[in-house]
Order: structure tokens, then C-alpha cells, then sequence
């Protein structure tokens, strides 16, 4: 007799799916109503959120200098993005923009790729050409910053110096090696020809210093064709299946 009762009790628990068909089926209006006000809330959701863009470029560094590394880059970077919310006059000062055009980002993110010495650099922005205007002002920027701009005069100083030593022994190459003046030397013990070529090689990494950027695009920048946030398909498909879900509930 107990055996029965928890027999019927476990009958009276079960789910019939039929019977969960019928109840959502006679209920269907009030679930296409839930969608409906769910998908109403991401349209308006959508509608009134700022359009965000996100712009995109690579860094690559002038391979001829080597005087920056790739965490410098993203550190000088990642440091502008937060003078930028900090002090916004001087940011666009140092990039040559208007503080209204430098109001338009929302953020600058730098992330070095590895194994190929660049890195890449993400803008969002509410306006296109406000985007364009910064990336395309990046270069100068990291060019200016004082530890960069420090190491850059280290390196040209120090590529000035060792060409005015190679000079001066391609000049006169017996001068320190204190021979008599009746010393026959048949075999040079200087090959004036490799130095004439690292000469040569340090004279254009001066040009490079002086004339190139420090970094520059691995293409041109182009604006985006459509907005990265809000992300409308993403947003209108969870409302649908949310809808779905609260109005099964209901």
C-alpha cells in the first residue's frame, strides 16, 4: 500500500511534455509579447547607444636604428591612453590634435605581436576621422617621448663617435702601430675595406636617425566601414532568446 502512494506521488511529480506543449501553445500570445517587448528594449538600447569605431594599424620600427623595443613602444602607448583621461590638454598638445577631436576616443590599446618586432594599435572612437588623426599622429608622438628620445640621442651620439675613430684609421692606419719609418709592411694588417664599409653602414644609420621616423605603418590607415559597438547582431540575438526564455517562464 505505501508502495502505491510513492507510486502515485512520483506520477503526479513527472513533467508530461504534452501537456507543457499545450500550456506553452494556449499561452503563445503572452511569450510573443515578452519577445516582443524584449526585442523593443534592444532596438531602443541600440538606437540610443554612441556608434563606438575601432581603428586599426601595426607599428614597425626603423630596423636601421634599433634604438626602441617593442615594450617601449607599448608602454609609451598605454601611457598616453591614460594621460589622455588624466590630462587631455596636454595629450593634444603632444599630438598636435584639438581637445575636442581627442573627446571623440574612448581608447588606445597597444598589444605587441610576437616575433616580428611590431605592434599592433587599436583606437575606438566615436568619430572616424578623429581615429585616422590620432594613429596618423602616433609616430611623432613616440618620437618625442623622453625616454625614447633620450636612448635615440645615445644612439646617434654614439654612432658619431665610432665614425670619427673609423675615420681617423682609415685616414692614417699606421698611426698607432708605432713602426719605424724604414718598415716595410707586405701584408696590411687593416682591412680598409671592411672599415671603409662599416663607415659607410654608420653614416647611413645617421641618416636614418636624422631624416626617418623612428616608427612607422605597416599600411595605410583606412576608416572602418561599420561600428564595433554596439554589436547589433549580437545584442537583437540574446534578446530573442532571452524573450524566449522569460516568457516560457511567465
Amino acid at each position: 500500500m505505501e508502495k502505491a502512494t510513492l507510486d502515485e506521488r512520483y506520477q503526479n511529480d513527472e513533467i508530461v511534455l504534452y501537456e507543457l506543449w499545450l500550456a506553452l501553445k494556449k499561452r503563445k500570445l503572452t511569450i510573443l509579447l515578452v519577445v516582443l517587448v524584449s526585442l523593443g528594449i534592444s532596438i531602443v538600447y541600440i538606437v540610443f547607444t554612441p556608434k563606438i569605431y575601432r581603428i586599426s594599424n601595426t607599428l614597425i620600427t626603423n630596423q636601421m636604428v634599433g634604438a626602441v623595443k617593442q615594450s617601449e613602444l607599448t608602454a609609451a602607448i598605454n601611457e598616453l591612453n591614460e594621460l589622455k583621461n588624466i590630462r587631455k590638454e596636454k595629450a593634444a598638445q603632444l599630438l598636435s590634435m584639438q581637445v575636442n577631436d581627442l573627446d571623440k576616443i574612448r581608447n588606445i590599446k597597444a598589444l605587441e605581436i610576437k616575433g616580428s618586432g611590431a605592434v599592433r594599435v587599436d583606437i575606438e572612437t566615436l568619430d572616424k576621422s578623429a581615429g585616422i588623426a590620432l594613429m596618423e599622429a602616433l609616430p611623432g608622438y613616440i618620437q618625442s617621448v623622453p625616454s625614447i628620445a633620450i636612448n635615440l640621442e645615445m644612439k646617434k651620439a654614439l654612432t658619431e663617435k665610432n665614425m670619427e675613430d673609423l675615420k681617423a684609421i682609415i685616414g692614417n692606419p699606421m698611426k698607432d702601430l708605432n713602426l719605424p719609418s724604414n718598415t716595410v709592411v707586405y701584408v696590411p694588417s687593416i682591412d680598409l675595406y671592411t672599415l671603409r664599409e662599416k663607415y659607410n653602414h654608420l653614416t647611413m644609420i645617421i641618416e636614418n636617425i636624422e631624416e626617418k621616423p623612428l616608427v612607422s605603418f605597416a599600411w595605410e590607415t583606412e576608416p572602418p566601414l561599420k561600428p564595433f559597438k554596439p554589436n547589433i547582431k549580437l545584442i537583437v540575438s540574446l534578446s530573442l532568446v532571452m524573450g524566449c526564455l522569460i516568457g516560457i517562464f511567465a
